[in-house]
């Protein structure tokens, strides 16, 4: 490693990430969202090591890494600009508001006139279940001694 300083904040790469968020016109979707990831991914890189030195007390020249820092951010807030810019002001909300008014303009209902499938009260004494309430009419002792002994 050299002893002189490096005069440019950002690495090559960076260096071209930032570079294709200043022309975005001739990107895809599918291009714009890669490099908004990327360049999330380089920036929280940059702000962990920020937090890092802070905490660890170091103190130093952090000027070069909060510079990179600065401008992946406004890197990042291009490209989120140029990808709002693009929905064409769709959203879920807006068609699902469409939605809710074409319903709300012909209300109908498909079911049956009677809305519940009552049948009437239940015959007395229910003899659907056992006496007990246990299932097959053995009771909670019968069940505990067969199992594990009386408790």
């Amino acid at each position: 490693m050299s002893k002189t300083p490096n005069p440019r904040a950002l690495d090559r790469d960076e260096a071209q990430m930032v570079e294709q968020s200043k022309t975005l016109s001739d990107h895809g979707p599918a291009e714009l969202r890669d490099l908004i990831g990327r360049l999330r991914a380089r920036r929280d890189r940059v702000q962990r090591q920020i937090r890092t030195r802070v905490r660890d007390g170091r103190d130093g020249p952090d000027t070069g890494a909060r510079e990179k820092k600065a401008l992946l951010t406004e890197a990042i807030a291009r490209v989120a600009d140029e990808m709002a810019a693009r929905k064409d002001g769709r959203s879920a909300t807006a068609n699902l508001r469409k939605a809710v008014a074409r319903k709300a303009d012909t209300p109908r209902w498909t079911g049956p006139e009677d809305r519940t499938a009552d049948t009437g009260p239940a015959e007395t004494p229910n003899t659907k279940i056992a006496p007990s309430g246990a299932l097959h009419a053995e009771g909670m002792r019968a069940a505990i001694a067969r199992s594990t002994g009386a408790r």
